[in-house]
């Protein structure tokens, strides 16, 4: 693993040297991208509104908001496979006040025959990078042929597949249940899309949780998948920073396979995310896989500062799941003890220990 650094230059510096060192390439555009590539992808973006510009030559120009769209236009299948990073500021517009945001990335994304060792190196590419900054963080995986297999068992409208994918992204799963009851799902399979909500831990941990989850060629395929990427993972040292976690699966409509977020412990929300996105590259009329990640340099600035003495609990919670929180979070007040119980984490809230509350238990992320 890299050393730890300490500045954001001095971090960024790691990084291009790193990427460059697992044979990537350095990938530059300008500060604009061509508005139709934006408006025909808009659902792939982060959100926020497009940004444009008239060009010298009378085209509509956007303000660059996404690298990995631009990257995949480039690509050329006589030019496989493809592995480029990049470190570019991107532009975003808050929907609610009109604010532009510049927000730094760094990342690194990998085109072409995306084999389970392809796979491995990204996500330790993904790790090293966290490592960079904190030796206190963790790798949360998920793989969405589970969650597509599971919903396409359900045979639900895409609609109801939406509302699914969030209550599994949130760990909401008492609101999940609800859905399932109103969408007339048989109780087994609701109780597997339940469990996506609620897996976490190691692969030791989840062994038996995910074999439960095969109901069809597809939920295998990603079981197998899963447990052969982790082990890889394993050989390289990294085990004890990974985390089986379904509230990391993404986008249905572009991604595919294994998915990832990265947390650094005191920071409130991931610092790093990636997967696999397959469907975006074929969207494109382009017959090759691909997977990458993103670290959002913005959020480093948050992180707790390590061997900080910071007294700070964050409970996270489902406003609709709430039977005996009072109680859980009565169980943590200590004196000097700073408690934040919370729906969803905030940018400025600090912590040293976060804690999930779900069906009446406390978690500990």
């Amino acid at each position: 693993m890299p050393h730890i650094v300490h500045n954001a230059e001095d971090h960024l510096l790691l990084l291009q040297q790193m990427f460059a060192g697992y044979g990537y390439e350095k990938f530059r555009m300008s500060k604009f991208e061509d508005y139709t590539l934006y408006l025909q992808n808009e659902d792939f973006l982060k959100g926020g509104s497009i940004l444009t510009v008239g060009g010298p030559d009378g085209r509509l120009l956007a303000l660059k908001q996404d690298v990995t769209l631009s990257i995949v236009k480039s690509v050329q299948e006589n030019n496989l496979p493809r592995k480029v990073y990049y470190t570019e500021n991107v532009y975003r517009a808050s929907h609610d006040s009109g604010d532009i945001r510049e927000i730094p990335q760094a990342g690194v994304e990998y085109i072409g025959d995306v084999t389970v060792y392809a796979m491995s190196e990204v996500i330790r590419l993904a790790a090293e990078s966290l490592a960079a900054v904190s030796s206190r963080y963790i790798l949360g995986i998920s793989h969405m042929g589970l969650v597509r297999g599971l919903l396409d068992a359900a045979a639900l409208s895409a609609d109801a597949c939406t509302e699914i994918l969030l209550c599994i992204q949130n760990k909401a799963a008492h609101t999940l249940r609800s859905i399932c009851m109103r969408e007339h799902l048989p109780d087994p399979l609701t109780g597997k899309l339940c469990a996506l909500a609620s897996i976490f831990g190691t692969m030791e941990d989840c062994e038996g949780a995910l074999d439960d989850l095969i109901v069809n060629a597809q939920t295998a395929q990603a079981v197998q998948e899963l447990r052969q990427l982790y082990a890889l993972l394993c050989e390289t040292g990294l085990g004890a920073h990974l985390r089986i976690d379904f509230s990391v699966a993404n986008n249905m409509q572009y991604y595919n396979g294994v998915t990832f977020q990265g947390f650094l412990d005191g920071t409130p929300q991931s610092v790093l995310s990636g997967g696999r996105y397959d469907e975006l590259v074929h969207k494109f009329g382009k017959p090759f896989g691909a997977i990458g990640f993103a670290v959002y340099l913005d959020l480093l600035r948050y992180r707790r500062v390590e061997n900080r003495d910071e007294r700070a609990v964050l409970v996270l919670y489902d406003p609709q799941d709430v039977q005996g929180l009072a109680a859980a979070a009565a169980s943590l007040e200590q004196d000097g003890v700073t408690l934040h119980i919370l729906p969803e984490a905030k940018e400025n809230v600090r912590y040293s220990v976060m804690y999930r509350f779900t069906e009446g238990r406390l978690e500990t992320l």
